[in-house]
């Protein structure tokens, strides 16, 4: 995956989760995908999802793998997400 596509992917995960995060939260987050601050980004993100323990598809803990691993961050916290299996 290229840098682009990296970046296209992580800018679009707010509006992925947009129906389950909390206004504020998910407010936050399209802020920082306008910025390009895809860490931190990312970061809360996970951090929203776990705490309203929203529901997340195996598809969609794949692409957040995929941008975690992108940008060299640790995906062992994806694993507190939780799932539908």
């Amino acid at each position: 995956m290229t840098e682009t596509e990296l970046a296209t992917l992580t800018a679009g995960l707010p509006e992925r989760f947009a129906d389950r995060l909390p206004a504020p939260e998910l407010d936050g987050l399209r802020s920082m995908a306008r910025s390009g601050e895809w860490d931190e980004l990312l970061d809360l993100l996970v951090q929203a999802l776990r705490q309203t323990q929203a529901p997340v598809s195996g598809e969609e803990r794949d692409q957040l793998r995929a941008a975690f691993t992108g940008w060299g961050m640790p995906t062992g916290i994806l694993a507190s997400l939780n799932v539908n299996r």
